[in-house]
């Protein structure tokens, strides 16, 4: 068994107990909110896992979004639980930091102890998220042709281990 198999198994055997959507708490900083715009259920044939999908707001306004999918699975290896954006003028202040601080309690509310994040091998800005949140860059990793990312165009991702057990 190649090590990237053996690694996937292991996330695939993780404790994550997903019942239904919770009642979310308010998720805010002294900087940021986030605000779910959508609780998107499962699709099993897609092998897609559930997943909150948030607005990452600031006065307001809205700068940037965050999601956060509840289970481990083969995709989910290359695709991570944690995907974000910070709109481009909102960008270099910490904001996708702080949204992954927030959803943290989101994860654990259903027994997720790690998290999966992945990011394009070139993609500094994520790199230092995923740095400043104490995340474990695992390997780089070519994607599987039989991956989403891959169709997209995407060839190679880093994957990060976030461990939540300090949240």
């Amino acid at each position: 068994m190649s090590d990237i198999r053996k690694e996937i198994e292991y996330y695939n055997n993780l404790r994550c107990e997903f019942i239904d959507f919770v009642n979310l708490p308010k998720l805010e900083d002294k900087d940021i909110s986030l605000v779910c715009y959508m609780k998107s259920p499962s699709i099993p044939e897609k092998k897609f896992v559930p997943a909150y999908l948030f607005y990452i707001c600031k006065d307001g306004e809205t700068i940037g979004e965050i999601n956060l999918r509840i289970g481990y699975n083969d995709g989910l290896y290359y695709g991570g639980q944690v995907g974000y954006c910070i709109y481009e003028k909102y960008r270099g202040n910490g904001y996708a930091v702080k949204a992954c601080k927030l959803i943290a309690q989101v994860a654990k509310s259903h027994k997720m102890d790690k998290l999966l994040i992945t990011n394009e091998h070139n993609n500094l800005s994520s790199k230092r998220v995923c740095e400043k949140i104490d995340a474990k860059l695992l390997r780089t990793a070519k994607l599987p042709e039989w991956h989403g990312m891959y169709k997209e165009g995407k060839r190679y991702v880093n994957i990060y281990e976030w461990d939540l057990s300090k949240y």
